[in-house]
């Protein structure tokens, strides 16, 4: 084909995700693909306004070639690229690649909102720390017509004497002027297809909100901050009906970063799901504080599957230092209307936050033990830079950060209580509670009851003190 064929006029933005999942060892553990929503919401706003739009995903790639042949066949004049911490390095390969073709090369997300100079170092010519729709376009505009982007609102941008930071610009105010996603720019199909398989339902994402107003100290928030912003329950329809008819999806993942914040809101939705007999089956991620009994029955009638819920710990010292906003009353008692309702958990724990003592992590072990959910991910804390937690840990820092590691939550990256062979312990401690909770309906109680007082017997008295060793100190536990 002939290039002005694959070259339309004005503006050309070539979007690119950078993520290969068979690089992920969270995602060969839980295996649960779904496309970028902010890059195909992105791309759909772009093309409303007038620009040329390519996204290439590396999802199920081997490597970066796709982005190579893409920028010489569709000759973009900008190539945005997402960016998170797991992909960083790949992201910063890229644009180093890229550059040399002649595009201008952007990176948005969160890991370059945390530290844009190290992409502007790296090869980026353009970091966007914010909302990307307006901010894209003003720049696929400048560049395009050949006039100056240096100094573009809501950009950080390489100048001749340094980074030069634009003016602010504001977020979207009304969510509901975003256009749906583009799911045609990517292989949906795939996606849905990898689902089918799997599961035999045909599995789709929707994100309804932007921002977290909640305040967690290991919990960055680059893009947004505590910013809140929902679409309204009219539009989430929209995208759900959309789904169902062009995809023929059966269930939804509420991707939100945390689901039902307002309640009467949920309730409108919830009332439109079930009036319009969607027959969507859906989970999200909820808190414990939000998630009230007396709302289940609505959202089990809506479709409700799965929760994915931030325990985090047992201990309320522990969810207190973590600035949670939680009470572990609220913990039991959603965790028991859940479990009532046959909605199925999974639970989010974290061990080793600073603070955390063995009375905590046994805290935390008995409330799992009590409740037994269906899923569950233990995670060593991770400092994540700008974030309190990471500021707490900084001089306890040995070098090593989660950028330079995969550590899935798996490795201790800063100087915590224990060593990091305790704390891995621990993690397989929960794997072997979790047979055990499994168990139970093959086994008679007393043999698992047996089974667990063994395994309790053999932690408290033998690996426990053995692997804490001499880094054990006073008023850190047993």
């Amino acid at each position: 084909m002939a290039p002005e064929l694959l070259t339309p006029p004005g503006p050309r933005v070539l979007l690119v995700d950078p993520y290969v999942a068979r690089e992920d060892p969270m995602e060969r553990k839980f295996v649960e693909l779904y496309p970028s929503l902010g890059l195909l919401t992105l791309g759909a706003y772009l093309r409303e306004q007038g620009v040329g739009v390519r996204l290439v995903d590396l999802t199920f790639e081997r490597d970066s070639r796709a982005v190579i042949a893409a920028v010489e066949e569709f000759r973009p004049h900008l190539v945005g690229v997402h960016t998170k911490t797991l992909t960083a390095e790949r992201a910063m390969e890229l644009a180093a690649a890229v550059r040399g073709q002649g595009p201008v090369t952007v990176a948005g997300g969160p890991d370059a909102a945390t530290r844009p100079e190290v992409y502007l170092a790296r090869g980026f010519d353009v970091v966007v720390p914010g909302e990307g729709e307006p901010t894209l376009v003003d720049l696929a505009r400048r560049i395009a017509e050949r006039r100056p982007f240096v100094g573009t609102p809501d950009t950080i941008a390489r100048g001749p004497d340094g980074a030069v930071r634009g003016p602010s610009r504001p977020f979207l105010r009304d969510l509901d002027v975003l256009p749906l996603p583009a799911w045609e720019l990517v292989d949906m199909e795939r996606y849905l297809g990898a689902w089918e398989r799997s599961t035999g339902e045909r599995r789709a994402a929707v994100l309804t909100s932007r921002g977290c107003p909640f305040d967690c100290s290991w919990c960055s928030k680059p893009t947004f901050g505590r910013t809140f912003r929902q679409q309204s329950p009219e539009r989430v329809l929209a995208e759900l009906r959309a789904l169902k008819e062009r995809y023929r999806v059966s269930y939804v993942r509420f991707c939100d970063d945390v689901f039902g914040i307002s309640r009467p809101w949920l309730e409108r939705l919830l009332r439109g799901m079930i009036d319009e007999r969607l027959g969507l089956r859906f989970e999200c991620l909820a808190r414990v504080d939000l998630l009230k009994p007396d709302l289940l029955q609505s959202m089990r009638a809506a479709g409700l599957e799965r929760v994915y819920v931030g325990v985090e710990s047992g201990s309320q010292k522990m969810l207190d230092l973590m600035n949670r906003g939680t009470k572990l009353h609220q913990v039991e008692r959603t965790a028991a209307a859940l479990r009532d309702a046959g909605v199925r958990q999974f639970w989010f724990l974290m061990l080793g936050y600073p603070g955390e003592t063995e009375e905590d992590l046994e805290a935390t072990f008995q409330l799992f033990r009590r409740f037994s959910p269906e899923e569950y991910s233990v995670s060593i804390a991770v400092p994540v830079p700008g974030t309190r937690f990471h500021e707490q840990v900084r001089p306890r820092l040995p070098g090593r950060s989660s950028r330079t590691r995969g550590s899935g939550g798996s490795s201790l990256l800063f100087e915590a209580a224990f060593p990091e062979r305790f704390y891995r312990w621990e993690q397989r401690r929960f794997g072997l509670e979790a047979a055990l909770g499994k168990a139970r309906g093959r086994l008679s109680p007393r043999v698992v009851e047996g089974l667990g007082r063994a395994a309790d017997r053999f932690h408290h008295r033998v690996a426990a003190p053995l692997l804490v060793g001499d880094r054990r100190r006073p008023g850190r536990g047993r």
